[in-house]
């Protein structure tokens, strides 16, 4: 068995692992696990290996999380959930308005639907309580706007995100194309736009009358966090700013995005908000080893000729389409409906250096392929095995799979249709 038929396997065997085995053993987990067999099967070098995890958007990941972390700290949700309840005067639809919007400033910050709609989610409670509304006329555009808004305007997530592409189009040798800043953002916002406006005026109209049991679901009882002080809350907004500033203009100041949000890390945690075990949690390894992970199992494909074969394949499937917008759609479909039975970050980090690799055989633009494939394998709210976000939002809002598909079908059309069609007309592949 030559080592090309080896790291194939390998591959198979690690989406299927992630299909599988994620509910019990950590996705990082079966990530590094995959890593480790390719080295001892003599497909992925030791050194190639290493420098994965010295890779310098791994080191800007872990730093630009603590930055966030500091800035969600603050009494930024607190103040922006008062307004919104000043100014509903108890209109649903203002409620309603106000709490997805919330929800989607805050994916722009926390790289997480299930830490966003945790936040939220409480808080919409009390008011559906409060103004006798059943919850599930308000859960399910919130899962939904957590879910398909999560990084796409120009703040830390997205930088973190813009970061780890460049990583992997550096790594595959392919820097003809580069990602900037404001590329996720360019190609994101109109599906966002698409899905505020559905969660706002249509999820509703879909959304059943359940009424929920007080024991139905518990709102954590953890106890929240004494408010910052006048000094450090200043430090946490005004070193988010002063990061984003220096990684807008990093090539004026001489400095990289990595040691930009480096030295802003460093400012966090030397200001004191956190102690040391909350300031490793906010570094988020697991998902900065998941990078590592995807990106070395992604440097074996290239090493082996695996991808450069599953490429030409692909590609000669696209090539005979001839049509941005029929491949635009090829390239959605496959991770659209993977990720409803994979857990979604698995399948965003398989595919993502495999649709560099296709479009690199092709000479073609990566970065409308990597965006549908960021937008498809992130909307996933089908089924509960894609995402915690979905089971958590299915308990808050007491819903059933009937009652996910009924609300979910017309979105899936609509980010479908605005997804490929504006990328494919703003990143063509052709």
């Amino acid at each position: 068995m030559n080592q090309m038929t080896i790291c194939l396997f390998i591959f198979i065997l690690t989406l299927l692992a992630y299909a599988f085995l994620s509910s019990r053993v950590p996705i990082t987990v079966i990530s590094l696990i995959s890593v480790a067999l390719l080295m001892l099967t003599g497909c992925l070098a030791p050194s190639d290996a290493l420098s994965c995890f010295s890779n310098s958007s791994a080191i800007l990941m872990a730093s630009i999380f603590v930055v966030s972390a500091g800035l969600n700290r603050t009494q930024m949700v607190h103040n922006i959930s008062a307004g919104i309840c000043k100014v509903s005067k108890g209109s649903f639809l203002k409620v309603l308005a106000g709490y997805v919007l919330l929800t989607c400033i805050l994916a722009q910050f926390i790289p997480s639907a299930v830490a966003c709609f945790s936040v939220v989610f409480p808080l919409a409670l009390g008011v559906c309580k409060e103004m006798k509304i059943p919850p599930s006329k308000m859960m399910y555009s919130l899962g939904i706007t957590a879910i398909g808004t999560v990084i796409t305007l120009p703040f830390s997530s997205a930088i973190s995100e813009m970061a780890r592409i460049q990583g992997f189009l550096e790594a595959y040798e392919y820097t003809d194309y580069n990602m900037t800043i404001m590329d996720i953002s360019y190609a994101k916002t109109p599906t966002m736009i698409a899905i505020l406006l559905l969660a706002i005026f249509v999820i509703p109209k879909f959304a059943p009358d359940h009424q929920l049991a007080g024991s139905d679901i518990q709102i954590s009882q953890k106890k929240e966090p004494a408010p910052l002080d006048p000094v450090r809350e200043a430090i946490g907004y005004l070193t988010f700013l002063g990061v984003l500033l220096g990684l807008l203009f990093s090539s004026k100041i001489g400095l990289s995005s990595w040691q930009v949000a480096f030295i802003g890390a460093l400012v966090i945690a030397a200001s004191g908000m956190f102690d040391t075990k909350e300031l490793v949690d906010a570094m988020n390894m697991n998902m900065v080893l998941l990078f590592v992970g995807a990106l070395a199992i992604g440097t074996a494909l290239s090493s082996t000729g695996v991808a450069d074969l599953i490429g030409s394949r692909l590609s000669g499937v696209i090539l005979t389409l001839n049509n941005n917008y029929l491949a635009g759609l090829v390239f959605f479909i496959a991770p659209f409906i993977l990720t409803q039975f994979m857990l979604n970050l698995g399948i965003y980090s398989i595919f993502t250096p495999l649709y560099i690799m296709i479009c690199k055989s092709m000479g073609a633009n990566p970065i409308g392929p990597i965006m549908l494939c960021m937008i498809a394998s992130m909307t996933a709210f089908f089924s509960p095995l894609a995402t915690p976000a979905v089971p958590l939002m299915m308990g808050a809002g007491n819903y059933s799979i009937k009652d996910l598909v009924k609300m979910g079908w017309v979105p899936m059309i609509i980010i479908t249709l605005v997804s490929v069609a504006w990328i494919m007309t703003v990143y063509p592949v052709f």
